[in-house]
C-alpha cells in the first residue's frame, strides 16, 4: 500500500523538479525529502526521477505515475473534507415522511430553505398519513416526520411546529351556509362524513371530543382515512365535514365552508424523530428546520397575538 506522505513528497518534487524548493514547500530539509523518495521507488521498483547536472526530471515512469498520484491526493484531501462535512451534519441523506397538510405549504418552504442551508444534505420524501409514519419510524424507513401528534408506542421525540384552526366543509348550497360561523350544537343530527378511527385516529378523537362535550349527535354516513376523499363525498352532497383549514386549499368546486364559532380545537402538526438517532445530516436538518417553522410561526402569528 502506498504511503500519502511520500506520495505528496513526491507531487510537490515532480512538480518543482528542484529538490530543495520542494523540501521548504513541505517544511522540512532536502536530506528526509530525498529519502522519501527513494524509499517510494523502492515500493514501487522504478525510477521516478534521473538527475543531470544539478538539474532533475522525470522519466517516463515518473510521468505516467504523476498523473495517477496527483489523483489520489485529491481523492484523499476530498475523502478527508467529506467526513469532516458528515460528522458536521452539512452531508449525507435524510428520509422525512409527512401527511397531506404538511406537504401543501411546509415541506416545499422547507425543502428550499435546506437547499440554501445544506446544500449537500439529500432529502428524500415519504407522503404518509400520520399513523403510517409512525409504522415507518417503527422499520427505520424514515427520520423525521411531520405529523399529527398521535399516540405512538415508541419512544419519539416531538416537537410543535404548526397549529391551524378547525373548519366545516358542506356542499354548496347547504343551509348551514347561511351562518358566517357554525356552532357544534348545529351539526346535531346532520349527516356527517367522519375521520377514520384507525388511520385518521387523530382528527376523529378530537372531533369526537368535541361533539361529546356539547352533547351533539351527527349521523355518522361514512369514515374516511384522507381529507381530500372527505371534500369528494361533501361535494357529492353525502353530508358535512370537520377538516383543517388548510383543506381548503384543494380548490374543490362546490364546496362551501364555515369557521367553526365555538373554542373549537385546532390541527397540531410536530415534527418527530427517534432519540437515539445519531445521523449528524438528520440532526442539522431537525435543527434548521425547527429554526425555520419558528420563523413562520413568528411571521404568521396575527399582529394582535404578538
Amino acid at each position: 500500500m502506498l504511503d500519502l506522505a511520500q506520495v505528496r513528497c513526491f507531487v510537490v518534487a515532480a512538480t518543482e523538479l528542484n529538490f530543495r524548493r520542494a523540501a521548504a514547500l513541505l517544511n522540512m530539509t532536502q536530506p528526509p525529502l530525498s529519502r522519501q523518495i527513494h524509499l517510494l521507488e523502492h515500493r514501487l521498483g522504478v525510477q521516478l526521477f534521473e538527475r543531470v547536472g544539478r538539474t532533475v526530471r522525470l522519466t517516463t515512469e515518473g510521468r505516467v505515475f504523476l498523473a495517477d498520484a496527483s489523483r489520489l491526493l485529491q481523492l484523499s484531501e476530498q475523502a478527508e473534507s467529506t467526513v469532516r462535512r458528515a460528522s458536521q451534519g452539512k452531508t449525507g441523506r435524510v428520509r422525512v415522511g409527512f401527511t397531506g397538510a404538511a406537504g401543501y405549504e411546509l415541506i416545499p418552504e422547507l425543502l428550499m430553505q435546506a437547499r440554501t442551508s445544506l446544500p449537500e444534505i439529500d432529502v428524500v420524501l415519504f407522503e404518509l398519513i400520520s399513523v403510517a409514519q409512525l409504522e415507518a419510524f417503527t422499520a427505520n424507513t424514515i427520520d423525521i416526520g411531520f405529523l399529527r401528534p398521535v399516540a405512538s408506542r415508541q419512544p419519539l421525540e416531538l416537537q410543535l411546529v404548526d397549529e391551524e384552526a378547525l373548519v366545516l366543509a358542506m356542499p354548496q348550497g347547504h343551509a348551514l351556509a347561511a351562518y358566517d360561523r357554525i356552532a357544534t350544537t348545529q351539526l346535531d343530527g346532520q349527516p356527517f362524513i367522519m375521520h377514520s378511527p384507525t388511520h385518521g385516529k387523530y382528527f376523529y378523537e378530537r372531533i369526537m371530543a368535541m361533539l361529546g362535550a356539547a352533547d351533539v349527535k351527527p349521523d355518522f354516513t361514512q369514515y374516511i382515512d384522507q381529507s381530500h376523499t372527505i371534500l369528494s363525498l361533501v361535494r357529492a352532497g353525502l353530508g358535512v365535514g370537520i377538516l383543517p383549514a388548510s383543506a381548503q386549499r384543494f380548490h374543490y368546486d362546490r364546496v362551501e365552508f364555515r369557521p367553526l364559532a365555538d373554542e373549537a380545537p385546532r390541527a397540531e402538526m410536530s415534527m418527530a424523530w427517534r432519540p437515539d438517532q445519531d445521523n449528524p445530516a438528520v440532526t442539522a436538518f431537525r435543527l434548521m428546520a425547527a429554526d425555520y417553522c419558528a420563523a413562520r410561526a413568528a411571521r404568521l402569528r396575527p399582529a394582535t397575538a404578538r
